[in-house]
């Protein structure tokens, strides 16, 4: 004893494992629906990749990089080459960059974009089948989801950047996977993982959110290299009112206990799906997004007789949209107005239209001024979509002409997707965009 405090409470015989169990992440087998839904995702993530590789954010993440060493694993987009976590990093923020990438809803994260760039960088340590890193894949989104289930939507609300928090503890269970390492190991690797699983919604708008999801990549891959040899962690750290749950959540440890049984019953890939992305910008004005398109036919040809925009969402995503006025491309992304502004005009917003400037274009210009945004207390802070509380978007004309409509679930969502043709020809832009030919 010391300063008169008893030993840790992880110490002595009464450890338990962690919620996730090691098992499970080294023998899982994803069902057929689960990598049916992990397919489109992985497509879309390969051209989110290289076509984020030109953005600032990349290209400085890969000057750093390099200062502090060379390797074999390849940054995509690019002839360059890094060590492996490196290389994991700057994929993961590439790809992040606009905010294209994929997300889903309980743990509110963007999975494909930390899971994929880990794994491919791993593949430099240990050859993989196509099939072993899809199972990895996979695994690394049951963790994520799970966790996510467990320590709700309040971890969000809190201001962590769960794609950070809960990736880097599902990267490490997924490289773990496609290292073959045994259940024990896998274990310490999340486990590890947890002491470096943070991140800040507050970051939004600057480098530092897709920072965010590289720094989970890396983490990925790093500890599940020290768990191979022979490092440990305490895997209750995850779930213990003095790790992970308690200092970054609600503490509830009946959620956490219930993992083990609802782990592949079924895959969460099968049972929640995937947001794939429409419009390269943060997915809480996606929805409002939607709604302007039910609106656009109905005033695109008096967009200069709108006098007043209105829309109102749930607090907690208003307060990842503070950006009314936005002055770079970053902020702009994480704009309401800007973000309706352009819907309304164009019906769209493509990475061509944020390097050119979107919202400093006229008329979206004039309609961010009028556009005013408010929000109103979740109803149920348990749903990230709650159709019971759509998002609401009202436009009043000179002529005092109001129209106005709802949104429950954004155009890309399980509950609402986008065509597969529109889905095919979204993922042939981003490709082709990054080989430089739009």
């Amino acid at each position: 004893m010391q300063g008169g405090h008893s030993e840790p409470e992880h110490q002595g015989r009464n450890v338990r494992a962690g919620p996730v169990p090691g098992p499970f992440c080294r023998h899982g087998t994803p069902s057929t629906a689960a990598r049916d839904v992990a397919g489109p995702a992985v497509a879309d993530c390969f051209g989110c990749i290289p076509a984020g590789a030109d953005s600032e954010v990349a290209q400085k993440t890969v000057a750093a990089y390099r200062r502090l060493g060379q390797g074999t694993a390849p940054v995509f987009g690019t002839a360059r080459t890094l060590p492996t976590s490196s290389a994991a990093l700057v994929n993961a923020v590439a790809g992040h960059a606009w905010d294209l990438d994929d997300w889903e809803e309980p743990g509110n994260t963007h999975p494909t974009v930390v899971l994929l760039p880990a794994l491919l960088a791993t593949a430099h340590l240990t050859p993989a089948t196509g099939r072993d890193m899809l199972a990895a894949y996979a695994v690394g989104c049951e963790i994520i989801m799970h966790l996510g289930e467990a320590v709700t939507l309040d971890h969000y609300a809190r201001g962590f950047h769960s794609t950070t928090t809960l990736e880097a503890i599902g990267a490490a269970g997924a490289v773990g996977r496609q290292l073959r390492l045994n259940g024990d190991q896998i274990a310490h690797a999340m486990a590890i993982a947890t002491s470096q699983a943070v991140g800040y919604t507050v970051q939004f708008g600057s480098n530092a959110k897709p920072l965010q999801a590289g720094f989970a990549a890396r983490v990925g891959v790093e500890t599940a290299v020290l768990a191979a040899q022979g490092a440990t962690g305490q895997p209750r750290v995850i779930e213990h009112p003095r790790g992970f749950a308690g200092l970054m959540g609600k503490h509830d440890p009946k959620p956490f206990d219930d993992m083990a049984e609802k782990l592949g019953t079924p895959w969460a890939l099968e049972e929640y799906g995937l947001v794939l992305k429409p419009w390269p910008s943060c997915g809480y004005t996606h929805r409002l997004m939607t709604a302007a398109l039910d609106l656009r036919g109905k005033v695109l040809n008096r967009l200069d007789q709108i006098t007043s925009v209105r829309a109102r969402l749930p607090d907690f995503h208003y307060k990842i949209l503070p950006f009314d006025r936005p002055t770079t491309r970053n902020e702009a992304l994480f704009s309401a107005p800007a973000c309706i502004a352009q819907a309304l005009v164009t019906g769209g917003l493509t990475l061509t239209d944020s390097a050119a400037g979107f919202w400093q274009q006229e008329p979206v210009d004039r309609l961010i001024t009028c556009t005013r945004v408010t929000a109103e207390p979740a109803q149920n802070p348990e749903l990230n979509y709650d159709p019971e509380q759509p998002d609401h978007l009202t436009i009043e004309l000179r002529t005092d002409e109001v129209i106005e409509t709802t949104c429950a679930y954004p155009l890309g969502a399980p509950q609402n997707p986008m065509s597969t043709k529109r889905a095919r020809r979204q993922i042939s832009q981003h490709h082709h965009l990054a080989r430089g030919q739009l």
